[in-house]
């Protein structure tokens, strides 16, 4: 694996599990030293900082919910403490709670909003004034976001919405900053969330959709994604910006 981000810096929220943990090691495997993020289990925290470390990298964590205003200060100033700037920021952390319109409640809308959106949102602005020489921002969105679906009032608001700031901060920031800003849109990924929190009506649900898509009939994986975002994280990627990757297999060409 050529190390074309060697010696980056970068922050992965939500790099303790799932898509955000495969995302840390990609980058950590192409040389960059990772800032991860964990809501509560620091332990699978601790293990990802390992296998960084592992890889020849340096690794940090940070405990940080998405509800938590205060999070991202906090977020931005151990990175800038330890490297002092940052080059790379993936926006992975994410909750998507399962619920008909008709039981949702204001306190879960606020929960997913918050964490899929306005920490991300006030993640980039706390980090504007520590940005490297050409930072790369990269974006965890959904297909559901495009494609819409049952139990998702919330979830598909808050990533449909992530989807338009894209465009907004490639606009704001890439003159003033140098920086590109892209957002990637998976479908369903096997990773251990998806598999033991996904209510059973909506698992049969993806399922005859994930039949029919068109790469291959099969659930995505995490290495799927994290190669894309790994992509859009490098100096390969400095022509595209404001754009949304339909890494889903072609479940979504919208």
């Amino acid at each position: 694996m050529a190390k074309n981000l060697q010696g980056l810096s970068a922050i992965v929220t939500g790099g303790s599990r799932g898509i955000g943990a495969g995302i840390a090691l990609e980058l950590a495997t192409r040389g960059a030293n990772v800032l991860i993020t964990y809501q509560s289990a620091s332990s699978q925290a601790e293990e990802v900082a390992s296998k960084i470390k592992a890889l020849g990298s340096e690794a940090l964590i940070v405990q940080a919910a998405g509800t938590d205003k205060e999070a991202p200060a906090r977020i931005v100033h151990a990175a800038v403490e330890k490297w002092s700037h940052i080059d790379i920021i993936i926006n992975n952390a994410g909750a998507g709670d399962d619920c008909l319109l008709k039981d949702l409640t204001y306190d879960l809308w606020d929960k997913i909003l918050n964490t899929n959106l306005r920490m991300a949102t006030f993640l980039v602005k706390e980090s504007m004034p520590h940005l490297g020489k050409a930072p790369r921002i990269v974006n965890i969105s959904s297909v559901i976001g495009r494609m819409g679906g049952s139990y998702a009032t919330a979830y598909c608001a808050s990533k449909a919405a992530l989807e338009g700031v894209t465009k907004v901060w490639a606009a704001e920031l890439g003159q003033s900053h140098n920086a590109t800003v892209n957002c990637v849109n998976p479908g369903p990924v096997a990773t251990d969330m998806w598999l033991r929190d996904t209510d059973a009506a909506v698992l049969a649900e993806w399922d005859t959709k994930m039949k029919e898509t068109p790469a291959a009939p099969r659930i995505g994986t995490v290495d799927d994604i994290a190669k894309i975002v790994a992509f859009l994280a490098s100096e390969e990627s400095r022509w595209s910006t404001g754009s949304t990757v339909n890494a889903n297999g072609g479940m979504c060409f919208v």
